[in-house]
Order: structure tokens, then C-alpha cells, then sequence
């Protein structure tokens, strides 16, 4: 059934999250919404909680006539009242208020149509009151990629309590007289803007009556990140220049390079030129300047290490002078390089240290909304106007990994394309592609419109822009000299991508002009990027790990004592260079060289001395070769028997894959295992080898699909393929593509059957040795497509794991980084039907995700894509039984998301038409047990929909559990069977229920509930068995509930509430969300809430069941 919102859940739909939950300035009146309470001065007033809702909701739609009955609706739900109690709690505001209504400046009444709030509303922040309507013209309250500024904090929210926690820290840290706070948050995750628009003006701001909080004379930041190459000193000096009260600087006199050269030399003289330069201006007034030292994690790579611990000694001197506070802002990946000096670890444990945490649904909210109030913005809605454009950015902000910049930099792209009114529109934010689309949808239509020729030179561009990590080798960015660029392309490329806001030009220390990536969001969600990342990881890698020695010998003058010794750095950058020689400089590429001919001169000598150690060995070895040659002649013979198997075993195992025809090879076993298998190896050459793994590597395959009694026989030959090819090594000769695509395939089917039968850390194992081989060939052949697609689905295969879990964080970065491969794969062989297969599988893994975490109108999209995809491929390959069996998986996860969204009728289509392809799929598979199962699960869920749908399934039923009856209990995919009779119970169970026979409901559902107990044991994060436990406890509830007016038995809630609660901790939503708030509330430990309601339907989900209908409408919190 469709379910349509009341009056009262689409009121707090549309609630602010200022006005519902916090306290603001209403004219001259200071409104308490939570306490009940308004006051002004020392006028108090407490007001009963309707005529605060009435109140509430005059201030929610300030400046818009609001009829009575609307205010009913908002304010009475679910009561049938006249319009008369309106106007009796309008009056008695109107007293509170001390207002009139015949010259009103709050409450002023429209004849005939309704009431208008005229006062004006202010938000009350650390900076003061700052007003919701029009007080910022002219200008985007929008930041896109870069920080808001102290000029921006007016148009800054959300972040009230976090600048009054980091206020409050730099005060108690001044008081125990080390005036430093590390404050730590994701990269992305808001902490300069927190600092420069929020804690930066709440310091410089002339202090309220009785606020003893600590202030600032003076403020400047520091950023570490944008640092060039005149080093942190000079950036220091400049810092402490910049620190003026009343346009005078304290420390007067100097230039930037004098100053640095003292603060490096006598650090001591220029704090005593500080204290005089503060007698002489604060004028009695005892406020410190601050400093920000904003990216401090810039300061531990390795060009810093020599030079930092002079540089932190003389901040340290600083702090303890106890002349400034200083703030250091810093990523928290690099803790552990934080903690490994003492000047940043003072005092952790008082309070030193703030994690910034992320913004909640209410902060984000007024992230969206309140600026958009400020500069006279408004959001549009959808086609039906039952769907506003500010929930829909507040319910992708939520789910997206990167919120706060992609949140931004969309805002930012709406603001730029708004309507007449300055609407943001619906329209405009598809056109987008969403948030995580936008940024990379932006910076790619930048890049197509430009000439060929400067879209080449992006290439160019990367390698001096982007950076990784030094300790979790994740992408960052690096500012670049405008000297640097070496081209006219180059420069035309940069300039556009610096006016469409992706680059940002800086002044560096020197003076001169450089650049950088706006936000490093940009390097996460830009395709193209990630996929070149992706692409170059290891080179990337290896040039940071060459870095620090490249400038130990540059400083030395070059000497040749500092080049590389014989170390494995040597080998893995020389192979690096000679893969990708463009992500090189020169001076990498002159180290490397003179290092490698450094070690071919010392070997030569050593050659020399072997040679007559040699010709002593080989006297002896002609001897022993004659004595070989009649054995040689045995095993010859047996060689070419083993050359012959893995050749047709190579070749038929390719033409019959595609095809569903694997089983064809099943009679390959033990004996064919012997064959490949032989104990001695020693004579045997690389190439067969590598042949003989393939087609070990083809006898698991097989076997690992045909049941239990072969999933040993598919292991053996899968570990002894990996054990061969780890052994002998990329040999010289052999064919790398061959070798590391056999190796990265051994690992991949181990990992599977680990992962088929739960042991999630095997799995884990087998999965990372395939990524490190698909690695590796790209390392080795970076030019082959099939290299680049191979890790991506190493890792999408990870994050399935992740998935399975329940790390859904970890499991998204996976699947996106996995799509970006492929995607970069599909680019340049855009007819190449693998490509084309492996962007749907990617597709299809990440809305499996958006549904899990509630976003089902994303996630049907998703799946729609993928299903066209799949759907052409088939027809232009209809023999492939794979394809058949893949869109089976396709549309049931459709069904999936049409079910959630309330499209029961199509979702029964959905799950009809996968039934159907996996019954084709299984005439060319049947021995494959997975694909069995897979079938008859999809049959069984067609059946729980038609069920729902009041679709009588007793016939079908019969049939489904004599197939089930058939089924040994012991055999392979036994996960798979046992959903399919939880399925088949929960189907009964509805049907007695709905025949109103409570008894057999009851029975069959409790009888559920115990299998699924059962399965979650053995598989806890298995998100559909939390689906089925879901449906099991709201049938339990109807069932013993009996009567639709009888109460839910507390015990039961609590037991239900209780079982759901692993999968919400977890972040599941959908209908285990919903049902977990039915449980919850019928537990008495909580009323479902209007942001409940929010929650549960931001992504497009429709709740369903009745027991959550008759919560809603008889115990939802005002």
C-alpha cells in the first residue's frame, strides 16, 4: 500500500530545526521552544505547551499567512477542534507577548484568511544574535570547496556547540598555563571553517555581560598546507606579523625574513619584543593574540623531519611564555604522528585534545536552511509537491562519507543555477547528479568543454597536484609553483579549473603564485581522478617512500654515499620510473639512475671473483649431465601429458565459462588433481608451471559450486595453484598479465568459499592477496585494461566483506573506488562488454548499499542502470547463462527498493521477472548448488510480496515446500535454503492472520523467529536475515495482539526491540527501522517523534507495516 503522510508527520517534515529544538530571539522576546518558555530581560514567562506548538509554528513559517486550519493540523493532530480554539490561544500569546492586535509587531491577523508573524527572528550564536532573514545580499551564503572566513560568519550554522566546547577548551587550557588545544577531525570534515567563521569571531568579539570566557586581542592563522619552498619559518613570520591591534603590529619593525631568521636563531628575543609590543598596545586590557596553525598534519611528512624539531621547540617556547594561545588544527589519520611529540600530547588528558565530531541531522539542517533564510533563498520541491529539496540535501548529506564540502559545493552549484525568485530547485539538483555527483560532475563538464589539448594536459598536471599520505597513503593534495607549469595547455587548464572553483591560487611564502585542489573531496569524488589514483597507487606510493632520500642526497651536494644501497626501494622505484617515467622529477630520475649504476659497478668486481669458482663447477656438472639424460628423457614425456591436460583444461574452461557449462569439467577430479599435482617440480620451466596453476586454478572453479564433498577437492587445487605461482615469482620470460591474473584468480576463489561459508577473515586473507596481484600487474602493466578492472574487482570483492560486516562506511569507499576503475576502464574501451558487465556489477553492489542505509530512490536508480546494461548484453549474447543468472539478482534487489519506496505492485513484477531469469539460468547450471538455491529464494520472496499484496499463494505455496522438503539439510548454500523457510513461514504466517486464525499465525511466525535466530548466530550481520527478524516480530505483534484496538505486550516489544537492535547500531534502515520504532515504542521507551518519521523516510521509504500506522497515529511525540 501507498502511505500517506498526515497532517502532523508532514508538519515536522517541514519542521526547523532551530525553531523545534533550540532557542532564539523573536523580536525582543528570547524563546525557549524545549522549556516552554519566553523571556525578555526579567520577564520570564512560561507558556503551556499548545499555545508554544501555536507559537512554534507562526515562527516556523515567519512572514507567511497561516491559516487556522493549518495551525489545527500542526498543532491539534488527530482532534476535531473549531476554529475558535485558535483564536483563544492567538489571545493569550498576544498577552504573553504584550502585543496588540490592533497595532501588532508580532501576531498580526489577515482577515478572512489567517495569522502572520512579523517580528523578526535572530539566531543566537557565540557571535550574537545573527538574523534568519535577509541580512546577507549580493553574494552566494555558499562556500562551494573552500572555507568560510571570519567575513562569513554570518551566514555560518549548525556548529554552535562545538565553537562553545573549543572555547571553552583554549579557556581551561589558559588557566593551567599551557594555552595549546589540538583539535582533530576527517580531512572534509569542517575544522577550518569551524575555527575561522566560528571560534575566530565568537574570540574577537566584544564579551556579554557576566562572560568570563578567555578573548583575543588579535588573531592569525597559520596554514602548514600551503606551505612552498621557503619553509614553515618564513610562514611562521609572516603569521606573527600579522598580528595587529588597532592596525599597529605587536611585533613592528621587522620584515618576514628577519623575523624568521631571529624566530630560527634567538626564538627568545622575539618573545620579549612580544611582551613590549603587548605592554604597549592591549592598554590595560589582559586578552591574548592567537595563533592557528591550521593543516598541522603537513608538518610530518618526510621533507619536515629534519628541521621540525627545532620548529616545534619554538612554538612550545611560545605556548608556555603564556603570551598566546594557539590552536592547532589537525587531520586525525596522522595521530599517530602527532603523538609522537610531546608539545602536542601536554595535558590530553584534561582536555587538550577535541574530536570534532560530525554534524547531526538537526546541524545539518540548519547548515541548509538558515543561510539560505539569510541571503532570502527559498527550496523548491518536486513534480508533486509533497517533497522538498532541503530534506532531500539534509537526507544525502547524512549518508554521504564526505558530507560537509559535497554538501557546500552543491549549495554552491544550486545558488549558480537558481530560478527567477531565487529558487533553488528540484530540477537543478538532478541536472547535478545529487550531492556526490555534483563535484565530480562539475569538474568533469569543466574539463570536456576544454580544447583536446588542455584536457591532455591533465595528465601532466596530476603528478605535481596530488600526493599520498605518508602514513595511510591516502590521496592528498600539494600547492603547486605557477613557475612550475610548462605549457601554455597547462597554464589554460589550471586557470579554468582556478575561475570554476576546483583550484585555488594562493600568494606563497615567497611571494610568488601557486595553486592547489579547492578541497580534497575533489580527489575522492572525481572519477577521473580516482580512477588515475587508482591507476598509479603504487608508483605514487613508491615516489613518496623515495622522497626523503632523494633530498638527504640533494642536501649533501649529491654525493655518492647517499645514493640508494642494495635495498628492495632500490628495485620497486627503478620499476616505478621506468613504468610511469612522468610521475618522476628529474632529480628522482637522476638518483635512481646513479644509484642503480652505483650497484652494477660494485657487482662487477664480484663477477670476476665467481668466474673460477665456476669453471670449477662446471667440470663436474658436464659429468653429472650425461649421468641425467636417460631420466630427462621419463620425464619429458610426462611433462608434455601434464603440457596437454592444462591446455584443454585453459582453453574449454574459457568457451564453456560464459555459458553456464563449468560442470562439463566436474568429472576432472581426483585423477586430474594427481595429474597437475606432482611432487617433483624441479625440471619443470616457468611457463609450465604458470600453465599447470591455470589449470588447478579451473578445477576449483569448477568444484566450488557442486556441493560439499567437492569444496575440499576445489581448496587443494586452489592452494596448491597459489603456492606454485607465489614460489617461482614473476619469472623473467613469462608473461606478467598471465602470471599475476592466475595468481590474483587463486586467491579470489579461496576467498569466495571462505566467504560463501562465513569465514569472513579467510575470506578477508584470500581477497587482499588478490588485490596485491592485481596491484602488481598494474605496477607491471599499467596500459592493460584488464589490469586496471581486475582490481577493481579485487576491490569490490573486499568490500562485499566489509559489507557482510556490517562496515558499510569502509564498504562505500570500497565499491566507489572500485566503480572509478572500471569506469576509467569503460572510457577507453567503451564496446568492451567485460567493462561494460563490471561498472553494472559496481552499480548494482553500491544501491544494494543505498538501500541498506534507507536511500532507495538512489538505490533504484542504480539498479535500473545496471539492469539496462545487463539487459543488452544479453540480448547480444543470449547463450550466456551468467547474464541470465546476474539480471535475476538485478531485479530482485529492485524489487528490493520498490517494495521500500511503496510500489508493491511493481516490486511483485520485480521479483516475478528475477524468478523467471534465474529458472532460465538454471537450464544451462543446474548442478551449480548456488544457483539452485538463488532460485528458489527468489520464488519464495515473490511469494512473501504477493502475500503482502493480499495475493492468495496457497498453490504456489505447496509447491515451494515440497522443494524445500527435497533439500538435504547438510549440503552447500545452506544459507541461502534456510531464508527460503524462514520466507515460506512468514508467508503462512500472514495467511493465517489474515484468515483471522492468531493460533497458527502465532505458531508459524514464533517457528520463524527461532530459524532466524539460528541463521543470525551463524551469520550476525547478514542484513536480510535482519529483514526477516523484522517481519517476524511484526507479526508476532499482530498476532498477540489479536483485537486491532488490544495493546502490544510490552515483553514482546522489549524482545523485538532488543533483537533489532544490532542491525540499527549498524545504521540498517528501511523496514528494520520500522519496526524497531514500533517495538520501541510499544516497549514504552520512546514515542516514535517526528524526526523518527524523518529518519525512517528521507531516502523515499513508505512505512508499511500496520502496527507502525497505529503507533503513529496514536503515540507520536508532540
Amino acid at each position: 500500500m501507498n502511505y500517506a503522510s498526515p497532517p502532523e508527520l508532514r508538519a515536522l517534515r517541514e519542521g526547523d530545526p532551530l525553531i523545534d529544538n533550540g532557542r532564539f530571539l523573536l523580536g525582543d522576546w528570547t524563546i525557549d521552544v524545549a522549556a516552554h518558555r519566553i523571556a525578555r530581560g526579567d520577564d520570564v514567562i512560561a507558556l503551556e505547551p499548545r499555545p508554544m506548538a501555536v507559537l512554534a509554528e507562526l515562527c516556523r513559517r515567519s512572514g507567511e499567512v497561516v491559516t487556522a486550519d493549518t495551525l489545527l493540523d500542526a498543532c491539534w493532530p488527530g482532534q476535531v477542534q473549531g476554529d475558535n480554539q485558535v483564536h483563544k490561544v492567538i489571545a493569550g500569546l498576544r498577552r504573553a507577548l504584550q502585543d496588540a492586535a490592533a497595532s501588532p509587531r508580532y501576531i498580526e491577523t489577515i482577515r478572512k484568511q489567517g495569522y502572520r508573524m512579523i517580528a523578526p527572528i535572530r539566531v543566537l550564536s557565540d557571535g550574537g544574535p545573527r538574523s534568519l532573514s535577509g541580512a546577507w545580499r549580493g553574494a552566494s551564503p555558499f562556500r562551494g570547496l573552500e572555507p568560510f572566513g571570519t567575513e562569513h560568519a554570518a551566514v555560518y550554522f549548525g556548529r554552535d556547540e562545538a565553537i562553545k566546547q573549543l572555547h571553552r577548551r583554549l579557556g581551561e587550557q589558559q588557566a593551567r598555563g599551557h594555552a595549546l588545544v589540538v583539535l582533530l577531525g576527517p580531512s572534509g570534515s569542517g575544522k577550518t571553517s569551524l575555527v575561522r567563521a566560528g571560534l575566530i569571531p565568537a574570540m574577537l568579539a566584544a564579551p556579554a555581560p557576566g562572560d568570563a570566557r578567555v578573548r583575543a586581542c588579535t588573531a592569525t592563522v597559520l596554514d602548514l598546507g600551503a606551505l612552498d619552498e621557503t619553509g614553515p619559518w618564513q610562514a611562521l613570520a609572516g603569521a606573527l606579523l600579522d598580528w595587529e591591534i588597532g592596525s599597529v603590529a605587536l611585533l613592528s619593525g621587522h620584515s618576514i625574513a628577519s623575523l624568521a631568521a631571529l624566530l630560527r636563531a634567538e626564538p627568545d628575543d622575539v618573545l620579549r619584543l612580544l611582551r613590549i609590543g603587548l605592554q604597549a598596545r592591549r592598554a590595560g586590557n589582559q586578552d591574548l593574540p592567537l595563533l592557528v596553525l591550521d593543516r598541522l598534519e603537513s608538518l610530518f611528512g618526510p621533507a619536515m623531519a629534519a628541521g621540525l624539531p627545532d620548529f616545534l621547540d619554538c612554538i612550545g617556547r611560545l605556548v608556555r611564555s603564556g603570551m598566546a594561545l594557539v590552536l592547532a588544527v589537525c587531520r586525525n589519520d596522522v595521530y599517530p604522528s602527532l603523538s609522537s611529540h610531546r608539545l602536542f600530547m601536554h595535558d590530553k588528558e584534561h582536555g587538550a585534545h577535541m574530536d570534532l565530531a560530525p554534524p547531526d541531522a538537526q546541524a545539518i539542517m540548519q547548515m541548509i536552511r538558515l543561510p539560505a533564510r539569510a541571503a532570502n533563498l527559498v527550496y523548491g520541491s518536486d513534480a508533486s509537491s509533497l517533497n522538498r529539496l532541503d530534506d532531500r540535501l539534509c537526507a544525502d548529506a547524512m549518508q554521504a562519507g564526505d558530507a560537509l564540502p559535497l554538501l557546500q559545493y552543491t549549495l554552491q552549484a544550486l545558488y549558480l543555477a537558481r530560478a527567477p525568485g531565487d529558487e533553488l530547485t528540484w530540477a537543478a539538483y538532478d541536472a547535478l547528479g545529487g550531492l556526490e555527483g555534483a563535484i565530480g560532475s562539475r569538474a568533469e563538464a569543466i574539463l570536456a568543454a576544454l580544447p583536446v589539448a588542455q584536457q591532455a594536459a591533465l595528465t601532466r598536471l596530476l603528478p605535481r597536484l596530488v600526493t599520498l599520505s605518508a602514513d595511510d597513503a591516502s590521496p592528498s593534495s600539494r600547492s603547486v609553483t605557477g613557475a612550475s607549469l610548462a605549457d601554455v595547455h597547462e597554464r589554460a587548464l589550471v586557470d579554468a579549473l582556478i575561475e570554476a572553483r576546483l583550484l585555488v591560487a594562493d600568494r606563497l611564502g615567497g611571494g610568488e603564485i601557486g595553486f592547489r585542489v579547492a578541497h580534497e573531496a575533489l580527489l575522492r569524488r572525481w572519477p577521473r581522478v580516482t580512477a588515475w589514483i587508482a591507476q598509479h597507487r603504487a608508483t605514487l606510493t613508491a615516489r613518496a617512500e623515495l622522497g626523503p632520500w632523494v633530498r638527504r642526497w640533494l642536501d649533501s651536494g649529491r654525493a655518492r654515499t647517499c645514493l640508494l644501497p642494495r635495498v628492495p626501494l632500490l628495485w620497486q622505484s627503478r620499476d616505478a620510473v621506468r613504468a610511469a617515467p612522468q610521475l618522476f622529477g628529474r632529480d628522482e630520475h637522476d638518483f635512481v639512475t646513479r644509484s642503480q649504476a652505483r650497484l652494477t659497478a660494485l657487482a662487477r668486481w664480484r663477477v670476476g671473483a665467481l668466474v673460477g669458482a665456476l669453471a670449477l663447477a662446471l667440470t663436474a656438472g658436464l659429468v653429472a649431465v650425461h649421468n641425467a639424460q636417460l631420466a630427462d628423457t621419463v620425464t619429458a614425456r610426462e611433462r608434455q601429458s601434464r603440457r596437454l591436460a592444462t591446455f584443454m583444461l585453459g582453453e574449454l574452461a574459457d568457451q564453456l565459462r560464459p555459458i553456464g557449462k563449468l560442470d562439463l569439467l566436474g568429472s576432472i577430479g581426483e585423477q586430474g588433481l594427481q595429474v597437475l599435482n606432482p611432487q617433483d617440480v624441479r625440471d619443470e620451466l616457468p611457463a609450465d608451471t604458470l600453465q599447470r596453476a591455470k589449470a588447478l586454478v579451473v578445477i576449483g572453479e569448477v568444484n566450488s559450486s557442486r556441493g560439499t564433498q567437492q569444496l575440499a577437492m576445489a581448496g587443494t587445487a586452489l592452494a596448491r595453484a597459489y603456492a606454485l605461482l607465489a614460489a617461482m615469482g614473476p619469472a623473467p620470460g613469462l608473461d606478467s598479465g598471465e602470471y599475476y591474473k592466475t595468481l590474483g584468480a587463486s586467491a579470489f576463489w579461496l576467498g569466495q568459499i571462505a566467504y560463501d561459508a562465513g569465514r569472513l577473515d579467510d575470506a578477508t586473507v584470500q581477497m587482499n592477496r588478490y588485490r596485491m596481484a592485481s596491484q602488481a600487474w598494474l605496477a607491471a602493466a599499467p596500459a592493460h585494461p584488464q589490469a586496471r578492472a581486475e582490481l577493481g574487482y579485487a576491490l569490490g570483492s573486499l568490500s562485499s566483506i566489509a559489507m557482510r560486516r556490517g562496515r558499510w562506511v569502509d564498504a562505500q569507499r570500497g565499491f566507489e573506488a572500485s566503480l572509478a576503475l572500471k569506469l576509467a576502464v569503460l572510457a577507453d574501451h567503451p564496446d568492451d562488454i567485460d567493462a561494460q558487465d563490471a561498472v553494472a556489477s559496481a552499480r548494482a553492489w553500491l544501491g544494494q548499499l543505498a538501500h541498506l542505509k534507507g536511500n532507495n530512490r538512489r538505490a533504484l536508480a542504480l539498479y535500473d542502470t545496471a539492469r539496462t546494461v545487463q539487459q543488452r548484453l544479453q540480448q547480444a549474447r543470449p547463450g550466456e547463462a551468467v547474464r541470465l543468472r546476474d539480471l535475476g539478482v538485478i531485479e530482485s534487489r529492485r524489487a528490493e527498493a520498490l517494495q521500500a519506496l511503496g510500489r508493491h505492485l511493481d516490486a511483485i513484477a520485480a521479483r516475478q521477472a528475477g524468478a523467471r531469469w534465474m529458472r532460465q539460468a538454471l537450464v544451462a547450471g543446474a548442478s551449480n548448488a548456488f544457483w539452485q538455491a538463488e532460485s528458489l529464494l527468489a520464488d519464495s520472496a515473490l511469494l512473501l510480496a504477493q502475500s503482502d499484496a493480499g495475493m492468495s499463494v496457497t498453490a504456489e505455496m505447496t509447491a515451494l515446500q515440497r522443494r524445500l522438503a527435497g533439500h538435504d539439510q547438510a549440503g552447500q548454500a545452506i544459507r541461502e535454503w534456510r531464508q527460503s523457510a524462514v520466507q515460506a513461514r512468514l508467508v503462512i504466517a500472514a495467511q493465517a492472520l489474515r484468515a483471522r486464525d492468531p493460533a497458527k499465525g502465532r505458531a508459524e511466525a514464533s517457528a520463524a523467529a527461532q530459524d532466524i535466530r539460528g541463521l543470525m548466530a551463524q551469520y550476525p550481520y547478514l542484513w536480510q536475515g535482519r529483514e526477516l527478524q523484522a517481519r517476524a516480530a511484526m507479526l508476532l505483534l499482530q498476532a498477540e495482539a489479536g483485537a486491532a484496538t488490544s495493546p502490544y505486550p510490552a515483553a514482546q516489544c522489549k524482545a523485538a526491540r532488543s533483537a533489532l537492535q544490532p542491525a540499527i547500531d549498524t545504521g540498517q534502515a528501511g523496514f528494520v527501522r520500522e519496526a524497531w520504532l514500533v517495538a520501541r515504542a510499544c516497549a514504552g521507551e520512546g514515542a516514535i517523534t517526528g524526526a523518527d518519521v524523518q529518519t525512517l523516510t528521507q531516502g523515499g521509504y513508505r512505512p508499511q507495516s500496520p502496527a507502525f500506522l497505529k503507533a503513529v497515529s496514536t503515540r507520536i511525540a508532540p
